[in-house]
């Protein structure tokens, strides 16, 4: 009986730092537990929902008897208090902690001869730091979001602008296309008629007919000339019909060119500022490729793409116009053509493109987004 010994004393330090390492074990996953659901917390909801349970949770994971959390508000406002738990007697700061953003964390308690340990202090710090975040991505949200909602009315401001800047235009342009129908155009068919007249009083043998028939016929051009341009400055199809209409108009009045139109039908249904644009950019780039181009062929397509982009494009056969030759294009009122038409596209927030075409000659290709505006 002398050579039995006690195995629990033998081995009882053993014993005891297990213990202690297994609550040290538990303790640390315990800590990071409890980080891990106060990022899930502030992960899964709006910082304001979070935040009172992430607080409410420190101060019980801190034994503190109040919790304040303070967090900066947007555009100059007083900032945000939050706190949770009551006050009481010979309490002192437990852990305080505040970020360069403004939000700041202090948990109070009673009391208690020592300080927070070093293990949860670094946890406190951690969560301190998630609810610092967390408030960073809030402000820099509401931030976003209040800046969207600027651009989103600027851009609606734009947008009425630019339908007024052109409504105002083709009135101006309505107006001068009455003044020349009622003024210009009628002196000159007058004078036609009256030359006209003359002639076949004055007979075949008179020394001064052949020049009144010239004149009549120099006055039926002019005539003719007048009231194509007053057909240019507003044509009636453009607000009967729409821009898909009124250029195949455009294109059926032309002679001495094979003319290939490819017009979508829905083209008549675009915002009327859009179609008005599109089919003075048509016009400009059509009347380019007759004046010219010396083409024989010219192609001219309308269309929607599915993204919510209206399109045309202006293809002629004839000698071509790259950006490098804009300056030999025949005199200044060709290179202001080619300005006016990006400008015009410009106001829509679109764009103009014009090069060489596959085959030779010019491609003009013109593209605006197409804006909810009521078409009218």
């Amino acid at each position: 009986m002398g050579l039995e010994h006690n195995t629990d004393t033998a081995h009882s330090p053993d014993v005891a730092e297990m213990r202690t390492l297994y609550r040290a074990a538990e303790a640390r996953a315990a800590r990071l537990r409890f980080i891990i659901e106060a990022r899930n917390l502030l992960d899964a909801q709006a910082f304001e929902m979070a935040a009172p349970e992430v607080l409410s949770r420190l101060s019980d994971f801190a034994g503190a008897s109040r919790a304040e959390l303070v967090f900066p508000s947007l555009h100059g406002a007083a900032p945000v208090r939050l706190e949770i738990g009551r006050s009481i007697d010979y309490e002192g700061i437990l852990f305080a902690s505040e970020d360069g953003s403004g939000l700041s964390l202090t948990l109070i308690g009673p009391l208690r001869g020592h300080a927070v340990d070093a293990d949860d202090l670094k946890t406190l710090e951690v969560v301190a730091g998630q609810l610092a975040d967390a408030c960073n991505l809030e402000r820099q949200a509401v931030e976003k979001q209040a800046l969207l909602g600027d651009l989103e009315r600027q851009r609606s401001e734009l947008t009425a602008l630019v339908a007024q800047l052109i409504q105002a235009q083709e009135q101006e342009r309505q107006r001068v296309a009455l003044d020349l129908h009622d003024g210009s155009a009628q002196l000159a068919a007058g004078l036609s008629y009256r030359l006209q007249d003359l002639a076949a009083r004055m007979g075949e043998a008179h020394a001064l007919k052949p020049e009144i028939d010239e004149l009549a016929a120099l006055a039926r051009h002019s005539v003719a000339d007048l009231r194509a341009a007053i057909a240019d400055l507003r044509p009636p199809e453009l607000d009967d019909l729409g821009v898909a209409a009124a250029l195949r108009t455009r294109l059926d009045a032309i002679d001495g060119m094979e003319v290939i139109a490819d017009l979508d039908g829905a083209a008549d249904r675009w915002p009327a500022s859009t179609g008005i644009i599109f089919y003075r950019v048509a016009q400009e780039a059509i009347t380019n490729a007759l004046k010219h181009a010396e083409a024989s062929r010219l192609t001219v397509r309308l269309f929607e793409d599915g993204a919510g982009q209206a399109h045309l494009e202006v293809i002629d056969d004839g000698k071509g116009i790259g950006e490098a030759r804009h300056a030999e294009v025949q005199g200044r009122g060709a290179r202001l053509g080619i300005a006016g038409m990006r400008e015009r596209l410009a106001l829509l927030g679109g764009r103009c493109e014009i090069g060489a075409g596959a085959s030779g000659g010019t491609h003009v290709h013109a593209a605006a987004p197409l804006k909810q505006e009521a078409a009218g």
